[in-house]
């Protein structure tokens, strides 16, 4: 099942790769709204590879990296006409900080209907290059989320996409259940819980180039 990737939902033009226009990422939620997809918090992914737990038909999840406000004021919105949660990666230290980030309030909003938070880091900083701060940027970042939001938060988002053993390790033992990465693949197993890959859905895709990248390309 696919896991997409999105950073910035803004403007009637999309003009970089991390960039996606409004009425873009309308089109691409009413085409997987059409195509049959159910959107699922990543909670449910990881019950059914752990638990198997049951799956809707078409599962897909939708997930949003650095807490950016267009995420709440322009994604949000457009998700929940169509009735589907997303999944939002926070970097901690910017919580509460600056105009162009989701704030607590917002945040605790979109959880309230069925959205999940996750860490995105606490400087968004890229870990392989330095190990030794890698219990900060990731356990102090997931009690500070926890603590601001009084949840659990049950996944990490690497840096970048960047990853190597030992960081996996430490996501796995302060407590997360699974890491997020980038890829193409949508096949996930209990042995890639911590490098799930994400599709990333960059400015100038069209549905078309979305769908490329998606399964079930017979039932659309």
């Amino acid at each position: 099942m696919p896991i997409l990737l999105y950073h910035h939902v803004e403007g009637d033009v999309s003009y970089s790769r991390y960039y996606v226009s409004v009425p873009d990422f309308r089109a691409q939620m009413q085409a997987l709204h059409d195509w049959g997809y159910t959107a699922i918090p990543i909670s449910l992914l990881l019950d059914a590879l752990i638990k198997g737990a049951e799956l809707p038909e078409k599962p897909i999840v939708i997930t949003f990296d650095d807490g950016n406000r267009n995420i709440y004021d322009n994604a949000f919105p457009i998700m929940q006409e169509f009735g589907f949660p997303g999944v939002f990666y926070i970097v901690a230290n910017r919580l509460n900080s600056g105009t162009n980030i989701a704030h607590v309030p917002e945040l605790k909003e979109m959880l309230a209907v069925g959205w999940e938070i996750g860490s995105h880091s606490y400087t968004h900083s890229d870990l392989t290059l330095d190990h030794s701060i890698a219990q900060y940027e990731i356990l102090q970042s997931k009690l500070d989320i926890e603590d601001a939001l009084g949840i659990k938060v049950q996944t990490f988002a690497y840096p970048y996409g960047t990853i190597d053993p030992y960081l996996a390790q430490k996501v796995q033992d302060y407590g997360y259940r699974a890491g997020m990465g980038l890829g193409a693949s949508a096949t996930h197993t209990w042995g890639t819980m911590f490098y799930l890959s994400r599709i990333e859905i960059q400015g100038d895709y069209t549905v078309t180039d979305m769908a490329a990248r998606l399964p079930w390309k017979d039932n659309k």
